[in-house]
């Protein structure tokens, strides 16, 4: 299987997509810190407009296999939330009187570098059929439930059953359903191959509209060389998926940047916040505890963006002791994704935002409108997880185990009352958990990293 690359590097300011992006649920807050089938063929194309195709060796080949990566540095955290806490109407600052149409010679945009990430185009193939299924009720799995604030137990057909609820609910089509089941499934069979305790959300009261759902796919996974992949998913993107190694610094082979093509149907896409520069002055002298200077122009200089629009570091005023992240930017001006255009137009900067969330693997609005377009939830899912396949997995010994310790004659009476369900000691926060993974300094390199990639993605999943 052979990829394609275009090299493209262009200035986002004056580059118009010109393909519609849509996309992704399931809200997320940042802060700044044996196989079925043949994977389908890939290309990879770089977001430079305008350059020639070249044929370049295949995607497992060009990165290392890094399955079951632990490395990764804090980049940035999330926070999942329900999908009724979504804001499902579209959202833009009113226009303020001061933004007018007269021109004024201090009006701009703030420019982008060139970019040079590769988008990976995988083509659509045929529906995979596949019908295999197995009961994974037997297994269970332990999450932090940040809905109850608690770490829970539960048996892996209900656990994933209130997962979706959370996530997406069941108003959206069966294929986008089935492919949030495997997806959400692959990320809970991933932390535990690991030994990490992921966050999520769980809703109960699910329909059997999606209880029937789980039940098409229940078992199925999708693999890369072998092994379940990690995932991870987000409410949308800014019409491209997000890499990993952009995200978290690991280098996941089937976590690239794909087109993710209706994303733009994102009832949130293009989210504005409006603020006079008297505001993004004092924000940013409080911050940074600076003077800015009078040449408003210079206040920032964006370093380096990448899946198109996505900001990764911004210089302030022209000083090198003084950066920022795009998601710390983002967090700063109170926005859901660091893909950010900045505008200055009559005394008032404009931030707008695409996509919601980190953007890495499935996008929830993608998904969604993937299928209505008629994708098949394995085309949906062998799309956004490059070169991987769908698969039977097979049972979890570890999550078994648990089950038979939480349900035999020794358990709590609590556990008997309701042998589904297990409820612990509250989970901590996210914040209390970052002091505590940065605090065990006495474990291996292996382990600290391990709860770093906890830190940076388990918080959100992902989102």
């Amino acid at each position: 299987m052979k990829i394609l690359l275009k090299k493209a590097g262009i200035h986002l300011s004056s580059f118009v997509i010109g393909t519609a992006v849509v996309g992704s649920c399931g809200a997320l807050m940042l802060t700044d810190s044996s196989f079925h089938g043949d994977s389908r063929p890939v290309t990879a194309v770089t977001a430079k407009a305008d350059t020639d195709t070249e044929t370049v060796k295949p995607a497992e080949q060009e990165a290392a296999d890094t399955t079951t990566a632990v490395e990764a540095f804090k980049y940035i955290e999330f926070k999942k939330t329900a999908i009724g806490d979504y804001d499902m109407a579209t959202k833009k600052a009113a226009k303020s009187e001061k933004d007018k149409d007269k021109d004024d010679e201090n009006d701009f945009k703030v420019e982008f570098p060139e970019d040079d990430t590769l988008i990976y185009l995988s083509e659509k193939g045929s529906p995979a059929n596949f019908t295999s299924t197995r009961s994974i009720a037997d297994e269970y799995y332990t999450v932090h439930d940040e809905i109850s604030g608690s770490t829970v137990t539960l048996n892996g057909h209900e656990l994933l059953c209130r997962m979706i609820n959370n996530e997406i609910g069941d108003s959206w089509g069966e294929e986008a359903i089935k492919a949030q089941a495997v997806a959400g499934y692959c990320y809970l069979r991933f932390n535990e191959s690991i030994g990490l305790t992921p966050t999520v959300g769980l809703k109960s009261g699910y329909s059997s509209k999606l209880e029937s759902c789980v039940n098409a796919v229940e078992g199925q996974v999708m693999y890369y060389n072998g092994s379940i992949i990690n995932g991870v998913y987000s409410a949308s993107t800014a019409g491209y998926s997000t890499s990993a190694k952009d995200i978290w610094g690991v280098d996941y082979p089937y976590l690239r940047c794909v087109e993710s093509e209706y994303d733009d149907q994102d009832p949130n896409w293009g989210l504005e916040k409006q603020y006079t520069k008297d505001e993004v002055k004092k924000m940013l002298e409080d911050k940074f505890s600076i003077e800015l200077s009078d040449n408003v122009k210079n206040w920032f200089k964006v370093d380096r963006v990448f899946s198109v629009k996505y900001i990764d570091s911004l210089t302030i005023d022209g000083r090198d002791d003084c950066k920022i992240t795009g998601n710390g930017l983002c967090n700063l001006v109170g926005l859901k994704s660091n893909a950010l255009e900045i505008s200055y137009k009559d005394g008032v900067f404009t931030f707008k935002s695409y996509g919601w969330g980190h953007g890495v693997g499935l996008s929830q609005w993608g998904a969604c409108n993937y299928a209505k377009n008629g994708w098949t939830y394995d085309q949906i899912l062998t799309h956004y997880y490059i070169n991987t396949n769908l698969g039977l997995s097979d049972t979890c010994d570890s999550a078994v185990k648990r089950g038979v310790q939480i349900n035999t004659p020794a358990a709590s009476d609590d556990s008997k009352a309701d042998s589904s369900t297990v409820t612990t000691a509250p989970a901590e926060s996210s914040e209390k958990s970052e002091k505590s993974d940065e605090s065990s300094q006495a474990v291996s390199e292996t382990t600290e990293k391990t709860d770093t990639v906890a830190a940076a993605q388990d918080n959100d999943v992902q989102q």
